[in-house]
């Protein structure tokens, strides 16, 4: 077995700190290096020719240390530390949450190990403490992938000291953010069992997502530029913020800075992280294997066929599928979409994004109006709907995962049915995505500015809607989709970026010329509206209606 990696090497080092422990050494080695040579054998999602594919986790920390350029080139404006630091620590918490909920939920929930490891004679203790070691030794590797420019920029800005400051962080964040997560999760598993335990687990997942975003846009809202200045406000809610809590140890450790603000919150950000391991050690760990046992029960799924939703469902499927072909393919696909728990959680945390953009937008103008009155009267006749388009970004960038399903190998059912051609089940699929994803979606940000924004935004959200359905078969288009639940669900990340990017400037340009040439006239909008609904429908025929037959890849 493989064992020159960097962190056996690091281990075999210091395993003196396991001699006193219930920890078996050699064990403990030896399950390590199968999973870090598992993980080094996952497909990468990347493009690249055969002979220069980069595994699934370098080319992960590749993708987030571009990132990470972008990070350090923030660094050279001439701002305050806690700025700067709040910056690093926003962007570090969102990536690694995402991280944790897309790469390693499935690491914290595993129950294979139970299964395989400790039928052979290996102690629980050793294979919990491998977990949390696997774990954490990619939360830092991410975490150097994302900081390594920051932290040569502002080595360079305020000397050597400021090494301290990360590596303290470096720590504090992996632990913390692995044992919020996994404390959270063990309650989960305590309250729930089976199938209704898996959905809330998939909500909460979801949940965490979202809650990151918000508080990224919260920690700007620490800071105001007074005569080109900036002024930092420690509000009450600051304190629950940590990207407030490692940036005060920094202006604490680095400038020496006691203030009692930012000493508070430079302890917090030592005792949350140390009370959070310590729970987790002590009372969550021992007990952690008995909850992850909830997750192999099995309750079955029950949809009532005559509830109000289910006849709703029906009639709409009749309106929009007259061939019995296609609606039977619509139901298909919503029945996988319902029920494959690892498709919803690649789609679900976008999905919930694109309802919370735009409510984002609109945090800059809460702030300054006096009420909701006040609000209303700003925003009346105002072009904020435009944000729209950011949902319709994200609503529309996850129906490439329309192809992938834990239970793929169910697909050679497709031979099995007598059609021809197999674009019948593409358009099935794609207007059940669209009805069961975005069209809930399209109908809240309708009301949302309508509400915000007045009838003189009618017409150009309804543009809008247009341009939703007319960008999902575009993006069809520009994906070459396998026939969808037909691959397999890699954690290793199966999202292409280019076609989102592309779906990014097609908006910008659109929403741009909507802005210059539409905004609030009604006659104009009404014929864009027209011109809209025309290419739409021919862009439809085209990839559908037209005689082809399509070979199943």
């Amino acid at each position: 077995m493989k064992k020159d990696f960097l962190l056996i090497k690091i281990l075999t080092k210091i395993r003196g700190v396991f001699k006193n422990t219930s920890v078996n050494f050699e064990d403990l080695i030896t399950i390590l290096s199968l999973k870090l040579t598992l993980d080094d054998r996952k497909s990468s999602a990347m493009g690249m020719a055969k002979k220069q594919k980069l595994t699934g986790m370098k080319s992960n920390l590749l993708m987030q240390g571009f990132f990470g350029l972008f990070i350090g080139l923030v660094m050279l404006v001439p701002f305050d530390l806690f700025y700067k630091i709040s910056i690093i620590t926003a962007m570090d918490l969102f990536f690694m949450v995402m991280f944790m909920i897309s790469d390693f939920s499935s690491v914290l929930l595993d129950t294979r190990d139970k299964d395989i490891i400790l039928t052979k004679p290996v102690s629980l203790e050793t294979m919990n403490v491998a977990r949390l070691i696997h774990v954490i030794y990619y939360m830092i590797s991410l975490f150097l992938a994302l900081n390594a420019i920051s932290i040569c920029i502002l080595t360079y800005q305020y000397g050597v000291k400021i090494l301290l400051g990360f590596v303290i962080m470096l720590v504090l964040l992996s632990l913390f953010i692995v044992f919020v997560t996994t404390i959270l999760y063990s309650i989960l598993l305590e309250q729930f069992s089976g199938e209704k335990l898996k959905d809330i687990i998939n909500a909460f997942q979801i949940m965490l997502s979202v809650v990151t975003i918000i508080s990224y846009q919260l920690v700007g809202r620490i800071f105001e530029f007074v005569d080109f200045e900036m002024v930092i406000h420690i509000r009450w809610w600051t304190y629950l913020l940590p990207p407030a809590w490692y940036a005060s140890l920094f202006k604490v450790l680095v400038e020496g800075d006691f203030t009692r603000a930012y000493v508070i919150m430079a302890i917090l950000s030592v005792l949350v992280p140390i009370i959070s391991g310590s729970a987790l050690i002590k009372w969550i760990l021992p007990k952690y294997e008995s909850y992850l046992s909830k997750l192999q029960i099995e309750d079955g799924v029950f949809i009532p066929k005559n509830s109000l939703k289910e006849r709703l469902k029906q009639s709409l499927y009749n309106i929009v599928a007259r061939d019995h072909k296609e609606r039977a393919f619509m139901k298909f696909a919503d029945a996988n979409l319902s029920r494959d728990r690892k498709l919803k959680l690649m789609i679900l945390p976008n999905q919930a994004l694109g309802y919370v953009f735009p409510l984002i937008m609109i945090l800059p103008f809460i702030s300054r109006s006096n009420g909701i009155q006040g609000l209303l009267t700003e925003l009346n006749g105002s072009l904020l709907y435009m944000n729209a388009y950011w949902a319709i970004v994200m609503f529309t960038s996850n129906f490439e995962f329309m192809q992938y399903s834990e239970k793929f190998e169910a697909s050679f059912i497709y031979d099995s049915f007598p059609i021809e051609d197999k674009r019948v089940i593409f358009i099935g699929a794609i207007k059940a995505y669209y009805i069961k994803y975005m069209l809930p979606g399209m109908i809240f940000i309708n009301v949302l500015f309508l509400f915000l924004c007045g009838m003189s935004s009618l017409v150009g959200l309804l543009i809008i809607d247009v341009m939703s359905f007319f960008l999902l078969l575009l993006r069809y288009k520009m994906t070459h989709l396998e026939l969808p639940f037909s691959k397999e669900v890699s954690s290793s990340g199966n999202k292409n970026p280019a076609p989102v990017f592309g779906l990014m400037g097609l908006c910008a340009l659109v929403a741009g010329a909507q802005f210059l040439f539409v905004k609030n006239n009604v006659l104009m909008g009404l014929l864009v509206l027209i011109v809209m609904v025309i290419m739409t429908q021919l862009a439809y025929v085209s990839l559908f209606k037209r005689p082809e037959k399509i070979k199943q890849n």
